[in-house]
């Protein structure tokens, strides 16, 4: 080998907090995560990485669950976006979910999870049904101080979704 191979205690991965949204496998419904910053910074799958913030896959659903490989197609058929909070903002972010498109009439159920990363701990794990194509719910806003220790955690709706992204 020309490298060693890095233990994973060796490579160091920057991030503060994870907000994970997760809804069930094979379903072709989109899901998206919105989270705005402090500073009205706003992370969205046409925007991923404003100010400390990182979208890491805009996830469509069933619809691109194939990735094609000189090996063949491989199959990734969890519905999941993560976004990375790099740093710490102190103040209030606002964490809502939106259907971008929808199949059928049952509510898909959708779970966010956030992870505080230093020191680890839950700061939420929630599931929300979202019904209609369009539908927006902030799933939760939550308040983080200098020191990164979170505060008032509330569900006072705040619209995040311009008509214009709708879809």
């Amino acid at each position: 080998l020309i490298n060693p191979i890095a233990k994973r205690a060796d490579i160091e991965v920057k991030a503060e907090f994870l907000i994970t949204v997760l809804w069930p496998d094979n379903l072709e419904d989109d899901v998206d995560i919105y989270v705005e910053d402090p500073v009205g910074n706003l992370v969205w799958f046409k925007s991923r990485e404003p100010g400390l913030m990182h979208l890491d896959r805009d996830d469509l659903g069933k619809r691109n669950d194939e990735v094609t490989t000189a090996a063949g197609t491989i199959l990734f058929p969890e519905n999941r976006e993560i976004v990375t909070l790099r740093g710490i903002v102190p103040g209030e972010y606002v964490v809502n979910v939106h259907c971008y498109f929808k199949v059928g009439g049952d509510p898909v159920p959708v779970t966010i999870q956030i992870d505080k990363i230093n020191p680890y701990s839950v700061v939420l794990r929630e599931t929300v049904d979202l019904v209609n194509k369009g539908e927006e719910i902030t799933v939760t806003r939550f308040s983080v101080n200098g020191k990164g220790e979170v505060t008032n955690v509330n569900k006072l709706p705040k619209k995040l979704v311009q008509e214009w992204q709708k879809g």
